[in-house]
């Protein structure tokens, strides 16, 4: 049990310190010697991402600004600024703070962004696009990733928070 929490907060942080879905949650992983090893991706057709046409400029900088900081926080190691950048009511925000325990002292790790799109904006909520690189810099068992998914934004008085993300692949890379 213990093993399976810390493999769970592992994918938690490294794919932006940020929470995944129950069904995410439960997605069983493999051990191979040391490394951490991600299950063979079934074949699915890509994902059809739509975008919301005139999204407000200043709003999606805000949304982005969001998503660059909780980066650079979790390549810092700063727990309570990675946390500012998680909603209160994240469904897994407790593993997400029992994962950054375990990474920060086990690993440095180095993000790189490689794209990053607002799709929608609709009041209180909105949806951001990413893919990224993930790599450990310091630290034996983690394979690089690739990974893209949807951040699910909520305001918390008033901010943009990332909420939950929606994972849509996510690979090893050499």
């Amino acid at each position: 049990m213990r093993t399976s929490l810390i493999i769970i907060s592992l994918t938690t942080l490294f794919l932006f310190s940020s929470c995944k879905s129950e069904e995410q949650k439960n997605e069983p992983k493999q051990m191979q010697g040391q490394q951490y090893v991600l299950p063979p991706q079934q074949e699915q057709p890509p994902p059809t991402i739509q975008k919301q046409e005139n999204i407000d400029p200043k709003i999606a900088a805000e949304l982005i600004a969001v998503i660059r900081e909780n980066i650079a926080a979790t390549e810092a190691k700063d727990k309570d600024r990675v946390l500012k950048t998680i909603h209160k009511d994240c469904p897994q925000r407790r593993s997400t703070i029992q994962g950054m325990d375990y990474v920060f002292a086990n690993f440095d790790m180095k993000f790189d962004l490689e794209q990053i799109e607002v799709l929608e904006v609709s009041g209180e909520e909105a949806k951001v696009y990413y893919m990224q690189t993930t790599r450990a810099v310091r630290g034996a068992g983690f394979a690089p990733t690739r990974a893209s998914g949807i951040h699910l934004m909520k305001k918390e008085d008033g901010k943009w928070k990332i909420f939950k993300t929606e994972y849509l692949t996510n690979e090893q890379i050499m």
